[in-house]
C-alpha cells in the first residue's frame, strides 16, 4: 500500500499541489501555544501595575477616609476640567481623579489588547477548524467513492482549503509515504488541530481505512454526524447572537444613567450654599449628620468609572461564554465597551468627567 500511495505521489503535479497549499496557509488563523499565552498574561500584568503606578503618581492620589477611590479635583494650570480630550495635553494642578482613572483605564486596556488578540486568534483557529470538518469528510467521501484510494484522497485533501485540516493531511500524508504507520500519522496531525472534534475525526479516517469494502458506510455515518452538529451549531449562534447586543446595549444605558445623575443630581448639590445644613440620621443617642455639599462630586465619578470598568470587563466575558462558548474569546468584546467607557467619560463638554 505505500508503494502504490508513493506512485500516486508522483503522478501528482507538484506545482499545483504548492499552490494550492499557499493558498490555504493564507486564509489559516495563527494557533499560538502557552508560552505566547503566558507571555501575554504576564505582560498584561505588568502594564496593569504601571498605569495603576503612573496613574497614582501623577495623579496625585493620596486615599483619605472615607474616599478610598481618587477624588482629586484638580483642574489644568488654565482652570479648566482635565479630561483626555480636552488640549492641551498637560498635567492636572494638583490631585485629579480623572487623570488618576483614565490612566489606569487606558492601561487596562493596553493590557488587554495582546491577551484579546492571542486568545481571539485561537479561539479562530479551532472554529475554523470546527467548520471545516463536515466539508471534509462530505469530499472525502465522494473522492473515494469515485475510485480514489483513501491515502490518495487525502493527498487531495490537503491541497485544497479546509483551514488548518489541510496541512496537517499533509503532513500526516508525508509522513505515510516515507513509511510511516498510518494511523499514527493521521491521529498525531488530529492532536495537533487542537479540537476535540478531529480525535473522533482521526479515528474515523483510520477506521475507514481499515474497514476494506465498508469504507462508504464509515465515512458515510460520519458525514451524517457532523451535518448534523453543523446544523445545530448554527443554529445555536443564531438564537444567541442577540445577547451580544444586550450587552453592548445595558453599559450604554449604564454610561448615560450615571451620566444624568452626576449631572443632575451631584452636581447641583455641590453648588448649594455653604450655610446648608447636613441630614441627621439615627435615633436617641446614636446618631450622625451627612452633608452631601462636603462629598466631592468626583467621588461619586470614580465609582461611576471603575463601575463601567468592571462592567465592561465581565460583560464582555460573559458574552463570549454564552455566545461563542469561550469567556476569552469574549476580551474582544472586553476592549470595545472598554473603550466606549473611557470616550464617554472624558468627551469634552458632555463627558461625565467634564461635569461640574
Amino acid at each position: 500500500m505505500a508503494i502504490e500511495t508513493n506512485n500516486q505521489f508522483k503522478s501528482h503535479n507538484p506545482e499545483k499541489m504548492k499552490e494550492n497549499s499557499d493558498k490555504a496557509r493564507k486564509s489559516v488563523p495563527r494557533y499560538f501555544s502557552d508560552d505566547w499565552k503566558y507571555g501575554t498574561y504576564f505582560a498584561a500584568g505588568i502594564s496593569v501595575i504601571l498605569s495603576i503606578v503612573i496613574g497614582f503618581s501623577l495623579g496625585k492620589y493620596r486615599p483619605e477616609a472615607p474616599y478610598y477611590v481618587p477624588s482629586g479635583n484638580a483642574t489644568r494650570p488654565d482652570g479648566t476640567t482635565w479630561t483626555l480630550f480636552n488640549r492641551p495635553w498637560i498635567l492636572p494642578n494638583g490631585p485629579s481623579a480623572s487623570f488618576t482613572d483614565t490612566v489606569i483605564g487606558l492601561g487596562v486596556i493596553i493590557a488587554l489588547v495582546p491577551v484579546a488578540y492571542v486568545t481571539f486568534s485561537n479561539f479562530k483557529y479551532v472554529k475554523s477548524v470546527e467548520k471545516n470538518i463536515p466539508r471534509f469528510l462530505r469530499d472525502l467521501l465522494e473522492s473515494t467513492d469515485s475510485g480514489i484510494i483513501l491515502p490518495q484522497a487525502l493527498i487531495r485533501a490537503s491541497t485544497s482549503d479546509y483551514g488548518p485540516i489541510s496541512r496537517e493531511m499533509g503532513i500526516a500524508m508525508t509522513k505515510f509515504s516515507l513509511g510511516y504507520d498510518f494511523k499514527d500519522s493521521i491521529m498525531e496531525s488530529c492532536a495537533r488541530l487542537k479540537h476535540p472534534y478531529m480525535v473522533q475525526v482521526g479515528l474515523i479516517i483510520v477506521e475507514a481505512y481499515s474497514a476494506g469494502g465498508k469504507m462508504h458506510d464509515v465515512l458515510n455515518s460520519s458525514v451524517v454526524l457532523f451535518n448534523g452538529l453543523e446544523q445545530y451549531t448554527d443554529e445555536k449562534q443564531s438564537e444567541l447572537r442577540p445577547y451580544t447586543e444586550l450587552v453592548y446595549i445595558s453599559i450604554v444605558i449604564f454610561l448615560v444613567i450615571a451620566l444624568i445623575i452626576t449631572a443632575e443630581f451631584i452636581a447641583p448639590l455641590n453648588r448649594l450654599p455653604s450655610t446648608a445644613q447636613g441630614t441627621a440620621f439615627g435615633t436617641g443617642g446614636s446618631h450622625f449628620t451627612i452633608n452631601l455639599r462636603e462629598i466631592p462630586p468626583v467621588y461619586f465619578e470614580s465609582i461611576f468609572f471603575l463601575a463601567g470598568m468592571f462592567e465592561s470587563i465581565f460583560g464582555g466575558i460573559v458574552t463570549g461564554k454564552i455566545v461563542d462558548g469561550s469567556a476569552s474569546a469574549g476580551l474582544r468584546h472586553s476592549l470595545v465597551l472598554l473603550a466606549i467607557t473611557v470616550v464617554i467619560f472624558n468627551a469634552p463638554l458632555i463627558g461625565i468627567f467634564a461635569v461640574r
